[in-house]
């Protein structure tokens, strides 16, 4: 349902993205696919693992019987790993055993080769050993039928190791969504090109391209139109098949700001315009059928807010992560900042660890000269969340903080 004209509060825009994104769709891959995509089932282990009690050193199998003797024990024979054990480990004797190698019966501790007098055909042990010492018992890792990956983990290449130990050949990963980039504006031009007096060159499509990168996904397509909305429309229709597009400018109350009418015009239902929030107050979300399309501000620190906040949670929700909405921290301000009004200000910042004789966050505001400036927050690893009110927020005081996706718990 498309939503009235009013100032949505972030928070209830943010579960209006999450909850209008389809559930993620699935696919059967490779297993050398799958690195880095998100499983889409869980994954149970097919027998106990270690599937024997397996020894854990180059030693000697002894039995209970013989346990704190130091008295010789005859070597009654050798067991390699892949060996399947034939003969028991019996009071008076020992087996030599190699690293991975499946313990005989009877047996109840492993003595490290170097810790014994071997002397032909018999071998002493230290006093010292101690029961099950050095044996990894049989399904003390993961017993059958276990969960050893769940669904929405990332395989990363230890989870390939456990998923080929498992025997998968392939996996059910979620499907990534595409994303599609169009930049708005006449004043914009590459980066390689000179700009004349009344041109800059545009710096939200690459800084949106490398979040889209952030997030795990391919490279985005990259569009630009001026602002004219036949063009703006050409450009939409060429982004057709993509599941998510992202857009930048056009999207105020200004004479050239025709980006929801060129969402009208492609058949595009608005859910809501504008968020009580700063900077990016104007963003505009819509659907094209399974497609999402979102109306970025064209100030560049709004155009990333906007993704960082909103984008980015569709992105995760497609992606199968079992939470879409980042963890929110508290943190203690080193200096005041002023609020942003009746809205919620998303300010730039930096966290660091607390000092050896504190505990928590101390957060670093990063204002910059103006809401534009790329050049004063580029350091920036979280955004502070300023709640709405007309006085500052005092030095010392606790504010809810989340990181960026390249901070130290990031996305």
């Amino acid at each position: 349902m498309t939503q009235k004209a009013r100032l949505v509060p972030p928070d209830e825009a943010l579960q209006i993205v999450v909850q209008a994104t389809l559930k993620p769709t699935a696919c059967s891959v490779p297993l050398l696919q799958a690195t880095g995509r998100r499983l889409a089932e869980d994954v149970r282990a097919d027998r106990d693992y270690p599937p024997f009690d397996r020894a854990m050193m180059d030693g000697y199998a002894v039995s209970g019987t013989d346990i704190g003797s130091d008295k010789p024990l005859r070597v009654a024979g050798q067991l390699a790993a892949g060996q399947t054990p034939t003969e028991p480990v019996v009071a008076g004797h020992c087996i030599e055993i190699m690293t991975g190698a499946a313990c005989p019966k009877g047996t109840r501790a492993i003595v490290p080769g170097e810790l014994v007098e071997r002397d032909g055909r018999y071998a002493r042990m230290p006093r010292d050993v101690l029961c099950q010492q050095h044996i990894a018992l049989r399904g003390s890792e993961s017993p059958e039928g276990s969960v050893v990956l769940q669904s929405g983990d990332v395989i990363t290449p230890l989870a390939v190791g456990v998923l080929a130990s498992v025997g998968h050949r392939e996996v059910r990963v979620f499907l990534p969504p595409t994303v599609g980039i169009l930049t708005t504006g006449g004043e914009l031009i590459g980066s390689g090109q000179s700009p004349g007096s009344a041109q800059i060159r545009d710096s939200n499509g690459p800084m949106l391209a490398a979040m889209v990168l952030g997030c795990g996904l391919s490279v985005p397509q990259m569009h630009h139109a001026d602002d004219r909305i036949e063009a703006i429309v050409e450009a939409l229709h060429a982004m057709q098949a993509c599941d998510l597009v992202v857009l930048t400018g056009g999207v105020s109350m200004g004479r050239y700001d025709l980006v929801p009418d060129s969402f009208r015009q492609i058949g595009a239902e608005l859910v809501f315009h504008k968020v009580s929030q700063k900077p990016g107050k104007p963003l505009l979300f819509a659907r094209r059928g399974r497609q999402l399309l979102f109306g970025l501000p064209g100030n560049p620190l709004a155009a990333h807010l906007c993704f960082h906040r909103y984008v980015a949670a569709a992105i995760r929700r497609w992606c199968g992560q079992p939470s879409a909405v980042p963890e929110i921290r508290l943190g203690r301000l080193l200096e005041p900042v002023r609020t942003g009004g009746n809205r919620t200000w998303f300010l730039l910042g930096r966290a660091r660890r607390a000092d050896t004789t504190e505990s928590g966050w101390h957060l670093q505001p990063l204002p910059g000269s103006s809401s534009a400036d790329l050049f004063g927050t580029s350091q920036a690893n979280c955004y502070l969340e300023v709640p709405p009110g007309n006085r500052p927020v005092a030095a010392g005081k606790s504010l809810a903080f989340e990181w960026l996706a390249h901070g130290p718990a990031g996305w």
